[in-house]
């Protein structure tokens, strides 16, 4: 299987992670999980996007099965974290005679020690544990052709073909005396160890995908068809950005023939938050999650790249824009690693001086337009970059909108087809009082 190629500067671009514990994240909004390992589990999930149609596929329908089946599926973090600490106990049971059942019986009785504590309270919340797991899969059906759901299943057959530990949940009066507990801590921890274990492990994955499920309930997202046709393309329909409160949503369609989407507008018309909202719905949808938006289309791609916040490098002496050049350099050798990347740039080459940004910016969006393996999105505010370009049929040109409504500009921050000949920069400057200061200034 290809691994999907995702750098830290896309990761950083996206939010996925955060850089601090105020800032919202991509990880935060789905990470409603019970468990401690089951935020593990969900955050090595969130690093490894796939690239396999079937398998993607597969956990799409997983999670979408498990939002209908509106089970309320919640674990108790104190009592799961307690089975693992329990388990991970190095003083393994020896398999309990008669006679050291009953010594033990008196000697914990007569004077309990802190070892018989966690074996009590472990024997008690694993055979629980077994019993709820149980209850979820029979509620979600067993005859389900899901293999994640079957793994489950399968592992309980396999723990319940123990037989202290099947007589145990088939009893009616599942009192645990202290010499059953001998019986139980040695089973648990030897011979059913390694099952309880995958158990476990199986637990927290579910644990990750009960809590997407919940997010996409929670958020209205939905679930993406991905295809497997050779002429690649991506529809979104009411695509909007998942952080905002009111997002404005837009459509969104990349196809083989125009496999250049070229975005223009002005400052704050929107065009970072837009690329943002794309570029998330691309990763999400290859994580295996439902997306925001009302539809989703997509093909399958082997990496993301993203640059949307770099800046300068002054630990290495590199400017802004040497570092977009290495970017490019970067996007550059992993297509020639033979990838299909989905690559965006937001305003590619700020870093230098206009005559030079349009050049460069001309000369690479045309080579990119060549490479019909792979997507790109650029976005600038240098409307005579999309005028060299228009004859180019491989591009696809639109722009989000902005209206003079009175003496001030509206942003619709809606995406429409064409070439934006809007400038606000010498109007914002003027708005703000800036040459009135520093006139009233000169005349000193």
């Amino acid at each position: 299987m290809t691994a999907f190629d995702i750098d830290k500067q896309t990761l950083n671009d996206l939010e996925v992670f955060g850089s601090s514990e105020d800032h919202k994240s991509l990880f935060d909004l789905f990470n409603q999980t019970c468990t401690i390992e089951g935020e593990s589990t969900l955050k090595l999930i969130f690093k490894n996007p796939l690239t396999d149609i079937k398998v993607i596929t597969e956990r799409l329908k997983l999670i979408q099965y498990l939002q209908n089946s509106s089970l309320d599926f919640n674990l108790d973090k104190e009592s799961v974290d307690f089975i693992a600490f329990y388990i991970r106990q190095n003083n393994r049971p020896k398999k309990p005679s008669a006679l050291s059942k009953i010594k033990k019986t008196v000697s914990e009785y007569l004077n309990p020690t802190r070892a018989f504590y966690i074996k009590r309270r472990g024997v008690k919340e694993v055979l629980d544990l077994i019993t709820y797991l149980d209850l979820i899969v029979s509620h979600l059906n067993r005859k389900t052709n899901f293999s994640f759901l079957k793994k489950i299943n399968d592992v309980i057959i396999e723990i319940k073909n123990n037989r202290p530990i099947a007589e145990y949940l088939l009893s009616k009066n599942n009192k645990l005396t202290p010499s059953k507990l001998s019986v139980f801590d040695f089973e648990i921890r030897t011979t059913a160890a390694s099952q309880i274990t995958n158990l476990l492990t199986l637990l927290y994955e579910l644990d990750a995908y009960f809590a997407v499920a919940k997010t996409a309930k929670q958020h209205t997202l939905c679930y993406p068809q991905l295809n497997s046709d050779e002429e690649k393309h991506v529809e979104i329909k009411m695509l909007r950005h998942i952080f905002l409160d009111k997002p404005v949503p837009n459509d969104v369609f990349i196809s083989t023939d125009k496999n250049v989407s070229f975005i223009t507008g002005v400052n704050m018309a929107g065009k970072s938050t837009l690329l943002k909202s794309i570029a998330i719905a691309v990763y999400l949808a290859h994580l295996g999650f439902p997306v925001p938006a009302q539809q989703m289309k997509t093909s399958v791609f082997h990496g993301l790249m993203t640059t949307i916040n770099i800046s300068d490098s002054l630990s290495q002496g590199y400017s802004h824009f040497y570092n977009e050049v290495r970017r490019v350099s970067s996007v550059a050798s992993k297509i020639d690693a033979c990838k299909n990347m989905f690559v965006i740039f937001d305003e590619l080459f700020r870093g230098t001086n206009v005559k030079d940004a349009h050049e460069a910016s001309v000369s690479i969006i045309n080579a990119f337009s060549k490479i019909k393996n792979c997507f790109f999105i650029v976005s600038t505010h240098i409307v005579e970059v999309a005028e060299d370009l228009h004859q180019n049929e491989n591009i696809d040109f639109n722009f989000l909108e902005t209206k003079m409504i009175g003496n001030k500009p509206s942003y619709s921050h809606k995406l429409k087809a064409g070439i934006t000949s809007d400038r606000m920069g010498l109007w914002i400057i003027k708005n703000e009082g800036i040459l009135n200061i520093l006139d009233r200034n000169a005349k000193r």
